[in-house]
C-alpha cells in the first residue's frame, strides 16, 4: 500500500458532519478551512512508521499530526483534546470524521508525540502541516512563519505533563477522601484546598513556562509531602489504594529526586529522549519563550 497522502486517508467530510458544522460556523472558521484543505495539506507526505514503533494506519497518523497543532493553537493538554475530538463539530469537520466518531484515547496523544521526537520523517511532516497551515483562512498562530516543529512538540507535551501531575494529585486526595477523611484531614497542608479545589481544566495553561514550571514544582513539593505523609503512618491501608500508587508512578516519571529535591523534568518524562531536537539555537529559544 502506498503511504503517501491519497483520496483514501481523508474520505469526504460525513453529510452529517458538514451540515451541523456550516450551519453553525461561517466559511472564516479555522478548522472548517482546514477541513476543506485537506488534500493540499497531506499533499506528498510519507503517512508511516518504517521502524514500526508506531502502529497507526495512515488515516490515524493524518489525524494525530493534525490534533497535535490543534492542541498548540489553543493550548490543550491531551484530555481536554480528546474532550474536544468527541465532542466539537469543527474538530470533526477538520478531520472529516462522523458526528458519532468516538474520539481517541489520551494515551494516543502521547505516545504519538514520543514518535516525533525520535523520527526525522515525522518532524519534517510536522513542519511542512504548520507552513501550509500557515496559509489556511483564520490560522491563529501570532508567528506562522517561524513555528517550529519542536516548539509544538514539546509544548504541548508541557501542558499536558503538567495537566497529568495535577490530575494524579487530585485523584490521590480524593482517595483519601473517601476512604480516610479524619487522616487527611490531619495531614493536609494550609493551601491545598485552594490550590486543588478545581479540575485541570481550569488552569491557566496559556502562562509562560517559568510560571508552569513554578506550579509544577509546586505540585511535585505537594506530592511528595503526601506521599512521606502516607509511609510515615505505617498503615498499610493508606498506600495500599491505586490513586496512591498511580501517584508514585507518575511522580517517578515527571520529577527527578536529587540530595531530598523534587525536581520537574525540564523537557520531557523518564524515558522519553531529546537526541537532536532542540540543538537548534531558534529552536532552543522558540520553545524557552
Amino acid at each position: 500500500m502506498n503511504p503517501t497522502m491519497n483520496s483514501k486517508t481523508f474520505p469526504s467530510i460525513p453529510p452529517d458532519t458538514a451540515k451541523a458544522a456550516r450551519a453553525v460556523f461561517g466559511r472564516s472558521n479555522f478548522y472548517l478551512a482546514a477541513g476543506d484543505q485537506v488534500d493540499h495539506l497531506f499533499g506528498g507526505l510519507v503517512l508511516e512508521d518504517p521502524s514500526r514503533r508506531l502502529h497507526q494506519l495512515p488515516r490515524t497518523l493524518a489525524m494525530l499530526y493534525l490534533i497535535t497543532i490543534f492542541q498548540y493553537v489553543e493550548t490543550l493538554p491531551d484530555q481536554l483534546a480528546v474532550d474536544a475530538l468527541r465532542k466539537r463539530i469543527d474538530w470533526k469537520y477538520a478531520l472529516h470524521l462522523p458526528l458519532s466518531h468516538p474520539g481517541l484515547e489520551a494515551a494516543a496523544l502521547c505516545e504519538f508525540r514520543r514518535w516525533l521526537l525520535v523520527d526525522q520523517t515525522g518532524q519534517k511532516n510536522l513542519q511542512t502541516l504548520l507552513s501550509r497551515l500557515s496559509e489556511v483562512t483564520g490560522f491563529p498562530s501570532k508567528r506562522p512563519t517561524s513555528l517550529e516543529s519542536c516548539q509544538v512538540i514539546l509544548t504541548v507535551c508541557q501542558i499536558s505533563r503538567l495537566a497529568k501531575i495535577w490530575e494524579a494529585f487530585n485523584q490521590a486526595m480524593q482517595s483519601l477522601a473517601t476512604r480516610r477523611p479524619e487522616w487527611l484531614l490531619a495531614a493536609s497542608l494550609p493551601h491545598w484546598y485552594e490550590r486543588y479545589s478545581q479540575p485541570h481544566r481550569y488552569l491557566n495553561f496559556k502562562t509562560g513556562n517559568q510560571e508552569k514550571h513554578s506550579l509544577a514544582q509546586a505540585i511535585g513539593a505537594d506530592g511528595i509531602y503526601l506521599l512521606e505523609a502516607v509511609s510515615n503512618a505505617d498503615d498499610p491501608e493508606l498506600a495500599e489504594g491505586d490513586e496512591i500508587r498511580a501517584l508514585r508512578e507518575v511522580w517517578r516519571e515527571q520529577f527527578e529526586f536529587t540530595e531530598g529535591k523534587v525536581s520537574w523534568r525540564k523537557e520531557v518524562c523518564a524515558g522519553c529522549s531529546l537526541p537532536d531536537i532542540l540543538s537548534n539555537p531558534i529552536q532552543r529559544a522558540n520553545y524557552d519563550q
